[in-house]
């Protein structure tokens, strides 16, 4: 089966850091697309509809549409709102964790510094999908929240 993630960050490093480690673990079975803007993320589910993603990873700090907007839009959307969503930032605080959870977010996710433990988090995601058992990637999860 071919699993689909798709990243949004506006961070041109970050997104290539995301999708470097995506094809180091990964064969043909995982495709990675990764957007800089919500508003583009939006626009490419409307367009792609065919093509949904498995799970979306989105940064929360990024302009003109943060991240809890393009949750919020999400979720709020019959067609998206059960694709599930991590926030992926580069700080982690318990607000944040809950703000999320409320909003509709599977998780959230501190970028890693490491390239091993990016590497180890996607791993998680992908066992999961393949599983069949997304919905419980944060239960005793040490790296998501």
């Amino acid at each position: 089966m071919q699993y689909r993630i798709l990243l949004t960050d506006d961070d041109l490093d970050d997104r290539d850091f995301f999708r470097d480690a995506i094809n180091k673990i990964s064969n043909s079975e995982v495709s990675c697309i990764t957007l800089d803007d919500g508003h583009i993320l939006i626009a490419t589910l409307a367009e792609h509809s065919e093509e949904r993603p498995n799970i979306i990873f989105t940064d929360i700090n990024m302009p003109p549409m943060s991240g809890w907007k393009v949750l919020s839009i999400l979720k709020e959307h019959n067609t998206y709102k059960d694709i599930p969503v991590i926030m992926y930032y580069t700080s982690q605080h318990d607000e944040e964790i809950i703000k999320a959870k409320k909003l509709g977010a599977l998780g959230y996710f501190n970028k890693p510094p490491d390239f091993l433990e990016l590497q180890n988090a996607i791993q998680e995601v992908i066992e999961h999908l393949r599983t069949g058992t997304i919905d419980q990637l944060c239960n005793n999860s040490k790296i998501f929240f």
